[in-house]
């Protein structure tokens, strides 16, 4: 098994086309499940069974006003619209986000810096892996 580099990654908008997002510099994908106890009198052990998944999560960078992906970023956030994102980890393996809100913008700007831009957003639905 070989280790990926994170070079390799990036953050694709697919909401109406297929576009990289640029400068960006890392993005994290927190997914989750809450089993529900099932375990009973009697049982000497806790049981469980399957129940609701979900994700969250978050990407930074540079911010790029001439950024097209960019510019789409702020607009959907701005107008609370539902996005579609792809979260690479190499070139051709990614996680799907069919649906998800922005939850989150946060850009930023130092005297003696460069200006950032980072996103947040919740999943609606399911993630796939390919």
């Amino acid at each position: 098994m070989a280790a990926l580099s994170g070079t390799a990654g990036s953050v694709v908008y697919m909401t109406g086309g297929t576009t990289t997002v640029g400068e960006i510099r890392e993005w994290s994908l927190d997914l989750s499940h809450s089993p529900v106890d099932v375990t009973a009198f009697g049982d000497v052990w806790e049981r469980y069974i399957p129940s609701l998944r979900g994700a969250t999560g978050s990407f930074s960078g540079n911010m790029d006003t001439a950024d097209s992906a960019q510019t789409s970023l702020r607009n959907t956030m701005l107008g609370g619209s539902a996005l579609a994102l792809r979260l690479y980890v190499s070139g051709s393996n990614y996680y799907n986000v069919g649906t998800a809100y922005l939850t989150g913008n946060s850009p930023g700007v130092s005297v003696d810096g460069k200006v950032d831009v980072g996103y947040d957003f919740q999943v609606s639905g399911p993630v796939t892996f390919t």
